[in-house]
């Protein structure tokens, strides 16, 4: 079966963050970078340079980064806090070292600037799939896309979130071809049996039966994040709003897995000259 590992590439430059992932892997589906290694499939997602979310969301999604800093704006500070608050490690590529550890010497990111090199991290078995895509195929049905966190096998039965829909694998593709399982870390095609989509509709994520949901979380503010009352929260791909209560937790209008164990807490809406990266979660 095939493994995996899921790499995020964060850059203001959106030409340098291609000619980063061109390096890890070859273009086979949009801003995402593959690379086949023996039973080892790389993915490289390359998410929009101008959607802080859609980084946020690549970015707990994977087992490591490569963070370019070619200066220090407030746009670089932005994504240096956003790779603080993943929890994961990576590899950090300024232009300039001297000064990037001047201004970040309080993150522990500043302990991973290093030179470019290829690196793969397999994720741990988190219980369920990540879903972004799902629709409809002439002669096939319902079928969904996205990463196995877990180890999924044909004929499995999953359960659809947010919704709580009970669905059946019928069939498993990786890289356009038939698999009668994967595991975590790879890049999926699941064809679904017994489920239209408009039963799906929004489904976020496909769970283990008994894995165990949660809609409250701890979190660590940033020094440097203003105050907020309502926030994103993206741990493992999965974004869910919610409302600090108390300055000790979040109460979540949805429910993400425990396994997940951290999250990315993002306020879009933070005061002019703060950052929008508030956090992150401990879900655990």
């Amino acid at each position: 079966m095939f493994k995996g590992s899921i790499i995020t590439i964060l850059s203001s430059d959106e030409n340098d963050a291609i000619n980063l992932a061109e390096k890890l892997g070859k273009k086979t589906e949009n801003q995402i970078y593959y690379r086949r290694i023996g039973d080892l499939i790389r993915s490289v997602l390359v998410p929009s340079p101008q959607k802080l979310l859609d980084q946020a969301e690549a970015l707990s999604l994977s087992t490591t980064f490569y963070l370019r800093i070619p200066k220090i704006t407030a746009v670089e500070a932005e994504l240096a806090l956003l790779a603080e608050a993943s929890g994961i490690k990576g590899i950090v590529l300024p232009d300039d070292v001297e000064n990037f550890s001047k201004f970040f010497k309080e993150l522990t990111i500043s302990s991973m600037v290093d030179e470019f090199k290829e690196i793969d991290i397999e994720p741990k078995d988190k219980g369920y799939v990540y879903i972004d895509r799902a629709f409809n195929v002439k002669g096939v049905g319902t079928v969904v896309l996205g990463f196995a966190l877990t180890e999924v096998k044909v004929h499995d039965k999953l359960i659809a979130l947010p919704m709580k829909k009970e669905v059946e694998v019928k069939s498993i593709q990786v890289l356009d071809e038939d698999q009668e399982g994967v595991l975590p870390g790879t890049r999926i095609g699941f064809a679904l049996r017994n489920v239209k989509l408009e039963e799906i509709e929004g489904v976020t994520a496909l769970i283990k039966p008994g894995l165990k949901l949660t809609d409250k979380i701890k979190f660590k503010k940033f020094k440097w994040a203003s105050d907020a009352q309502n926030v994103h929260v993206i741990a493992g791909g999965i974004k869910v709003m919610g409302s600090i209560k108390n300055n000790e937790e979040i109460i979540l209008n949805g429910e993400i897995p425990v396994s997940i164990e951290r999250g990315i807490i993002i306020n879009i809406n933070a005061k002019p000259k703060t950052p929008r990266v508030f956090g992150y979660a401990e879900i655990s």
